[in-house]
């Protein structure tokens, strides 16, 4: 089927009819167009018999030659009625005064100095991360498999992905604190199973699935960054 369309925005088969048969139906008089012979097949029957939907957009004028492409406009919505792409933009437009904060969490001591220095390291001394340390900040430090935990023991499948065990740094009373995470897998502290917060101290051994971890520290009673930036002052 040749499927033209008239000025009036009509219709029709140009293999059937040489104009277009609604303007010469609404015309009346001399130039009635010939009406289509009766076809055998359904799809064309049901293709002149159903009604043609007129598209939403807009006719557009031809573009001149290097003019830049013009998005096709949308014909002009009933009045009150609202377009879904109004709809959409409405729904998702952030009402005045208000901002979405995207800014990380930072630890008190890394806001107070600017930093976020180490406070100690857990080195592994069985597992496959052998010979591998790991940096302690302040606050809590998180040990998994995930690569996002602060502690990321990648290597060992035994070790659950996420918040396995906690070690804290407490900066005011310079204490190094181990303690259970949100896992059901255990972990011990010395071969004790960790249930309640303990403190830590050097050569304390962490074992955590089939990996071991032996504490050094870098702050404590002897060591603070606090201390070190007052004498630096």
């Amino acid at each position: 089927m040749n499927l033209k369309r008239c000025e009036n925005g009509h219709f029709y088969d140009g293999d059937k009819f040489q104009m277009c048969p609604h303007c010469a139906a609404l015309g009346g008089g001399e130039q009635q167009a010939t009406m289509p012979y009766a076809e055998t097949d359904s799809s064309y029957n049901t293709a002149m018999t159903e009604p043609v939907t007129v598209p939403m957009y807009a006719p557009q004028e031809p573009q001149a030659a290097g003019a830049f492409p013009v998005q096709p406009q949308m014909a002009e919505q009933p009045s009150g009625n609202l377009s879904l792409q109004d709809a959409v933009s409405r729904a998702i437009t952030v009402p005045g005064g208000m901002e979405q904060d995207e800014e990380k969490t930072v630890s008190l001591y890394q806001y107070q100095n600017h930093t976020d220095p180490v406070a100690g390291w857990l080195v592994c001394i069985e597992g496959t991360d052998f010979g591998s340390s790991f940096t302690v900040k302040s606050g809590r430090n998180f040990i998994g498999r995930a690569s996002h935990m602060d502690v990321a023991l990648r290597g060992d499948n035994s070790i659950s992905r996420e918040k396995h065990a906690i070690i804290l740094y407490e900066p005011k009373r310079r204490e190094f604190i181990a303690q259970a995470g949100e896992s059901r897998e255990l972990f011990y502290l010395n071969d004790e199973v960790v249930l309640n917060p303990v403190r830590l101290k050097q050569y304390d051994i962490l074992t955590i699935g089939n990996t071991r971890l032996m504490f050094f520290p870098c702050c404590g009673e002897n060591f603070s960054w606090d201390d070190f930036k007052k004498d630096g002052e």
